[in-house]
C-alpha cells in the first residue's frame, strides 16, 4: 500500500463513489457532490465571516482543502463518523486511518496540517457538517436516518460552540444563519418565486 497514491483517474470516479452507506436514503450523495457543496458553503462562510479581509491565496487554500477533504474515501470508502471516532479513541496518536490517508493522499494531509488550529479548519469542518445535516434531513428515510440527522446536527452545534470559544472575535452566528437559510427557514425560496410567475 506504500506506493498507492490517489491520482486523476481516482478523482474522475468521485462522481460515482457514494456516501451514507449505513443510512437509508431516497437517493445517493456522491463524493463529488459533497465536495462541491462543502466548498460552496465554505466560500459563503468565508465571505460572511471574513468579508474582504482574506488574501486570494488564503481563500484558495481553504477552497482547495474543502474540495478535496474526503478524497481518500475514493480508495478507503466512507466509514461512518462514529466508527472513525472510535478508531481514533483506541489508537490515540497512532491512528491508522490518518496514517493511511497520509500515505495515499499526502498533498491533502499537507493541506489539512496547514489549516490545523486555525479558524479555517473550523470553517471547513462546519461546512462539512452543514452539508451532512442538510443532505440527511432532506434525503434520509426512516427512524435511523432521523436519529443520524439529529446526531449530525448536534455535532454541528458542538463544533460551532468550539469555534466560538477558540475564535470569539469572529461572527460565528453566520454559520447558523446560513444553515437556516439553506434549510428554507430564512430568506427567499427562489423555486416558489419562479413557479408563481
Amino acid at each position: 500500500m506504500r506506493h498507492l497514491r490517489l491520482n486523476m483517474q481516482d478523482i474522475a470516479r468521485s462522481g460515482h463513489i457514494t456516501r451514507w452507506h449505513s443510512v437509508r436514503c431516497a437517493r445517493n450523495q456522491t463524493l463529488a457532490e459533497h465536495h462541491y457543496l462543502v466548498a460552496m458553503i465554505a466560500r459563503e462562510l468565508m465571505e460572511r465571516i471574513f468579508g474582504d479581509r482574506l488574501s486570494p491565496d488564503t481563500r484558495l487554500q481553504v477552497l482547495e482543502y474543502a474540495l478535496t477533504h474526503d478524497t481518500p474515501e475514493l480508495l478507503t470508502g466512507d466509514l461512518p463518523a462514529p466508527l472513525k471516532r472510535r478508531i481514533a479513541e483506541i489508537a490515540g496518536e497512532d491512528n491508522p486511518l490518518a496514517q493511511i490517508e497520509s500515505e495515499i493522499a499526502p498533498e491533502i494531509s499537507k493541506r489539512k496540517q496547514a489549516l490545523a488550529g486555525t479558524a479555517f479548519a473550523d470553517l471547513v469542518k462546519l461546512a462539512d457538517l452543514m452539508d451532512g445535516c442538510l443532505f440527511i434531513r432532506e434525503e434520509g428515510i426512516g427512524r435511523h436516518a432521523a436519529l443520524v440527522a439529529e446526531l449530525t446536527e448536534r455535532s454541528l452545534c458542538e463544533r460551532l460552540e468550539e469555534a466560538r470559544t477558540r475564535f470569539p472575535e469572529l461572527d460565528w452566528d453566520q454559520v447558523w444563519v446560513l444553515y437556516r437559510e439553506m434549510r428554507g427557514e430564512l430568506g427567499t425560496d427562489n423555486r416558489f418565486l419562479l413557479e408563481q410567475r
